[in-house]
């Protein structure tokens, strides 16, 4: 794996992609998991591109052994590649996902605070999803510190006019 992480981006980013890929199906995942937190750090965008694939490998998988992963995902700058994936597959996880709603939805509004208000941007039709992600968090948060996170996100799209926001939150109201 050393010589892997010293060549080459093109070769980083096949071995991104090829770990994104058989992550959630090997036998022993944890040196795809350690390669792939690794790579989502990559100075390459290619290579961090490539990382993001993994997300879409999630989808309708059990989330909680890759849970690290998302977490490290979410963290790294691989996160601006993943966003739309990992909203759609934290929407329909069948696991418990209000720790990772909450990084998620935090990672979403310091990269896009700006762009949530102005519809002419995908971050704003992103606004509505990461709504609707809170509110299922709220749902199955536990502990008052995360339901108290996940409220702040809520004040703060609300604040910045997020599109779509007061549509998620009332919808919420009536379930």
């Amino acid at each position: 794996m050393q010589r892997i992480f010293d060549s080459e981006p093109e070769v980083r980013a096949g071995a991104a992609s090829l770990s994104a890929a058989r992550v959630s199906r090997a036998a022993d995942s944890a040196p795809l998991i350690l390669a792939l937190t690794r790579l989502s750090n990559d100075p390459d965008e290619q290579v961090r591109k490539a990382v993001s694939e993994v997300v879409r490998e999630l989808r309708d998988q059990p989330l909680g052994p890759l849970r690290q992963l998302l977490g490290a995902l979410i963290e790294s700058p691989t996160y601006t590649h993943a966003t739309p994936q990992l909203l759609i597959v934290l929407q329909n996880a069948k696991d418990k996902v209000d720790d990772l709603v909450d990084k998620a939805a935090h990672a979403f509004l310091d990269v896009h605070r700006e762009e949530v208000s102005d519809i002419r941007t995908g971050a704003a039709a992103d606004a509505h999803y990461i709504a609707d992600l809170v509110v299922r968090g709220l749902a199955q948060a536990s502990d008052a510190k995360r339901v108290s996170s996940l409220l702040d996100i809520l004040d703060r799209l609300v604040e910045l006019g997020g599109y779509g926001v007061d549509s998620a939150i009332e919808s919420a109201d009536r379930a």
